[in-house]
């Protein structure tokens, strides 16, 4: 007996060795796909208006400058280049340490929700999904969306198991601390309010109220403050065919079906190399859902679903998109760590049941894991965690080139979409700059050149699909008088050099004196911008 049981326990160390040392493989490799190409990734239109905010000399004026950025993560962004200076990588060193720090809180979250081999597929998957790596190393929010969201949770889940005075005031200063960095946590934290409400005793439900208040209190204040005045009507346009279609029953499901295939495409697409492998990750959520319909815990499908209903509901209201197009399903990062679970826990529910059937049925388990490694795509997904194509803008060479290059009368024309990150990199004078107003403009003019040199225009492109709609538009914005001379590429990047024909001042166009300005747009403004679909983004 006593040597039965030194086996045993022998058994169990060396079990918990082994998964020791796979967690701490997963761990170590999702740390090292976050921080490598962390700082050398020039940075895009969206990520560069964080950055001039956050080298604003105040912290008045970054709120201010980082417009729909939540408060908190401007602020602390702001510190940072106080301290470290304003380089890529420190910039982006916050959205790291949030997305580092969600995959290191999703083990405990996962062990506690399920067993021990759904936990560590989970933690695979929140590892190495390629979304999730992506924007632990962009200058935006959405990594934080993750990251307070597995919080909050872990917190839930450790005050249901051992109420605490201590437990109660953590969970509900991280909930005030997680409204101010991330705008999913309005989502959210009514989740947690309600799986409280319905795990714990019934003296402490009047906790949960107060909490609830507290939360309430709290989203009211921050809007009132703060997000109220970022309410971009333009995006609210842009984001107009992401919103309930109501005109019928069959607009209505088609648009519905639609944003749920949108949805899983997004956050399960870059695993595999087959255009339809992404629906192994459909079907076993489906799986997943079934299983904790049956078997629990349900409290999770709340954690995942709760969110995504209210969310639907704010889509109602014109006021949040639901799984939207262009990829707009990043604004739904919170609910990924708990659809990957979801996911791991069909997995492997599937894969262990086939294994404990008699043979020869049992190898059916190895025949669907090979199945689904062949769809996969390994290579391709270690470049990707590496190396991001998403959003990949190296304007920084050609504003270094500009500058170098440019000759006294020279113009520069910067167009729309290249505007922020041009203001980050372009070192010289900004003053004569002109600055396009939206995508669509035509007409261009320009005030008389002081000097005798010959009128030049540098036009500075990026964000992008292909040059060709970018030479239509520029033929549209000057007109037949000028031809392009010089054109220098990077990834997403243009530097046109464009030479008036006659080359003689005469013959240009007059305006009157004032600042120069870019002309008539139809549309005019962001939306027409917004109209034309960026690029690919994961």
């Amino acid at each position: 007996m006593d040597e039965l049981s030194g086996q045993t326990t022998r058994t169990a160390s060396s079990v918990t060795r082994y998964e020791s040392l796979i967690i701490a493989a997963i761990l170590g490799v999702a740390v090292l796909f976050r921080l490598w190409d962390l700082g050398a990734r020039n940075l895009w239109t969206d990520e560069a208006w964080v950055a001039l905010a956050a080298l604003a000399p105040t912290p008045g004026e970054a709120l201010t400058l980082g417009r729909s950025t939540p408060p908190f993560y401007t602020l602390t962004v702001w510190g940072l280049v106080q301290v470290w200076g304003g380089s890529e990588a420190v910039l982006r060193s916050l959205s790291f340490a949030l997305g580092v720090g969600s995959v290191a809180l999703f083990w405990p979250v996962a062990r506690h929700l399920t067993n021990r081999i759904a936990a560590l597929l989970g933690l695979a998957l929140v590892a190495l999904s390629p979304v999730l790596v992506y924007f632990s190393k962009e200058l935006k929010q959405y990594s934080g969306d993750a990251f307070f969201a597995i919080l909050m949770v872990w917190l839930a889940e450790r005050l249901k198991e051992r109420p605490s005075y201590a437990r109660w005031l953590t969970l509900a200063l991280v909930g005030l601390v997680a409204l101010g960095f991330s705008h999913g946590a309005v989502f959210v934290l009514p989740a947690i309010l309600l799986v409280l409400w319905l795990e714990s005793p019934r003296p402490h439900r009047f906790r949960v109220i107060g909490l609830g208040a507290l939360w309430g209190s709290a989203i009211i204040i921050f809007f009132m403050l703060v997000y109220r005045g970022q309410v971009n009507l333009e995006l609210v346009a842009y984001w107009l065919r992401d919103y309930p279609d109501f005109s019928g029953l069959t607009p209505f499901l088609m648009w519905f079906g639609g944003s749920w295939v949108r949805y899983f495409h997004y956050f399960f697409h870059y695993f595999f190399a087959s255009p339809w492998g992404w629906l192994w990750g459909e079907v076993f959520v489906m799986v997943g859902l079934v299983l904790l319909v049956r078997e629990g815990p349900r409290r999770l499908l709340i954690y995942w679903g709760g969110p995504l209903l209210l969310v639907f509901g704010a889509s109602v209201l014109h006021r949040y998109p639901f799984m939207g197009h262009y990829n707009g399903s990043r604004l739904l990062l919170f609910s990924a760590p708990w659809l990957y679970l979801i996911t791991a826990i069909g997995t492997a529910a599937v894969v262990t049941r086939l294994w404990s059937q008699p043979r020869p049925w049992r190898w059916l388990a190895p025949a669907l894991a090979g199945l689904i490694l062949i769809t996969l795509q390994p290579l391709a997904l270690v470049q990707e965690n590496l190396h991001p194509q998403a959003n990949r803008q190296e304007l920084k060479p050609l504003a270094a080139y500009l500058q170098k290059h440019l000759r006294p009368g020279d113009r520069i024309y910067v167009y729309f979409h290249a505007i922020y990150p041009f203001k980050y990199y372009y070192h010289g004078k900004l003053t004569g700059v002109v600055w396009g107003k939206s995508c669509v403009e035509t007409n261009l003019e320009l005030p008389p050149s002081k000097s005798g040199s010959p009128q030049r225009l540098w036009l500075v492109a990026s964000h992008f699909r292909d040059l060709a709609p970018l030479r239509r538009f520029a033929m549209r914005l000057l007109g037949p008088d000028w031809r392009e001379e010089a054109l220098l590429t990077r990834q997403n990047a243009a530097l046109f050099l464009f030479v008036h024909r006659d080359r003689t001042l005469a013959n240009l166009r007059r305006m009157p004196a004032k600042s120069p300005q870019s002309g008539t747009a139809a549309p005019s403004g962001e939306r027409a911008c917004l109209e034309i679909p960026p690029p690919p983004r994961p």
